[in-house]
């Protein structure tokens, strides 16, 4: 075992194409952190891409799926492969200490288990209203996440940054007053937490327990996705047009108003995210992370956050250490300024509109008002 093998979901394919989805991702990751992970081991960290040391094409002939997202939604979790699938799966791991990965497909994770390939597995951590995103940590070796609680960031650090925004939408008013007291969250077409049986669910797969979650009667405030503005199936739940109103103001501003009590969603991060703002969360499907509130509270299967402690060869050496020789700490700690992470992935979760967009409406609507006077 010579090498530290960097990879993520190398069998998703784009939303209308079938071509790498998360090549860019896994190598952004590898240019984060082969730097610290090889300091602290001495070993390669070598990436493993789509065409990049996997053939996912061959990868789905052989598993007999079909080569675009509903084949993808099928394989994210498949409990078993077929025995060729599996060994051309298998075979890419080969000569690899551990496994660091980025939003790893649950078969990935299945099979290293299997095979005795400990993994770390990162994710974007639920938490996106802070002053950058996080990490959301998982792995499947038990002595990895005794050291990974040492670095778990609790729950408290996130409610002055919740409080922070609360405040801020104070001098955000929404165009139109909030009276809602339950807000129902979209999302995107495709998302790997949209899976559930192998296939991608949306509302309508919840039109029971959401009929239940926002009442017999009252209005609903509705927040589409920016990237799927077509309901996500709301509408054909049997729930009446005049008891929906879309809300096309920042789902931050939303959250800290004092009327909304609920926000219901199937499995978006936003959802996770009402507790902090003094709401209940309601999942209607699977929550994708299971992140401990303390570090007494993390176990096996769910995930740490951790602010930015993975830019220390330390916190890999901590890491590591059950799994490999590591060399000595050497006590140095790194950090990044606001917004670094967002800024590097280009994506921005509603943050930006609170940051650059709402600001400058704001000027111009005031520009406007005086210019009428």
């Amino acid at each position: 075992m010579t090498r530290i093998l960097l990879t993520g979901d190398v069998l998703r394919p784009q939303d209308d194409a079938f071509r790498p989805a998360q090549d860019g991702n896994i190598l952004w990751l590898h240019r984060l952190l082969r730097r610290p992970v090889s300091a602290a081991t001495g070993l390669d960290v070598v990436p493993l891409t789509w065409g990049g040391g996997f053939d996912t094409r061959l990868f789905y002939e052989l598993a007999g799926v079909a080569p675009d997202i509903e084949g993808w939604a099928a394989l994210f979790d498949a409990p078993d492969l077929p025995r060729d699938a599996a060994a051309l799966l298998a075979a890419s791991f080969d000569g690899a200490a551990a496994v660091i990965g980025f939003e790893l497909a649950g078969l990935q994770k299945r099979l290293l288990t299997r095979l005795g390939i400990p993994w770390i597995d990162l994710n974007i951590h639920p938490v996106r209203f802070g002053p950058d995103v996080l990490f959301a940590v998982q792995t499947d070796h038990p002595e990895v996440l005794d050291a990974l609680r040492r670095h778990h960031a609790e729950d408290h650090l996130f409610e002055p940054w919740a409080d922070l925004m609360a405040a801020t939408a104070i001098k955000m008013p929404p165009t139109r007053p909030v009276t809602e007291r339950c807000l129902v969250i979209g999302q995107t077409r495709v998302d790997r937490a949209l899976i559930a049986d192998g296939r991608l669910v949306d509302l309508r797969d919840f039109a029971r327990p959401l009929h239940a979650a926002i009442g017999r009667d009252g209005p609903v405030l509705f927040k589409p996705h920016p990237y799927n503005p077509d309901g996500f199936g709301l509408h054909d739940i049997g729930l009446p047009l005049r008891r929906i109103r879309e809300a096309a103001e920042n789902v931050y501003i939303l959250l800290a108003q004092d009327s909304v009590q609920r926000v219901v969603g199937v499995s978006s991060s936003v959802v996770a995210e009402a507790r902090f703002f003094g709401k209940e969360g309601l999942f209607l499907g699977t929550p994708p992370f299971q992140v401990a509130p303390t570090r007494d509270a993390l176990a096996p299967g769910m995930h740490a956050s951790v602010v930015d402690a993975w830019l220390s060869a330390d916190f890999w050496r901590d890491l590591l250490a059950p799994l490999v020789a590591v060399t000595p700490r050497d006590g140095r700690r790194v950090a990044l300024g606001p917004d670094a992470l967002r800024n590097s992935l280009r994506q921005y979760w509603g943050r930006d509109e609170i940051a650059f967009q709402l600001p400058f409406d704001l000027a111009q609507r005031r520009a406007a008002e005086r210019d009428g006077a």
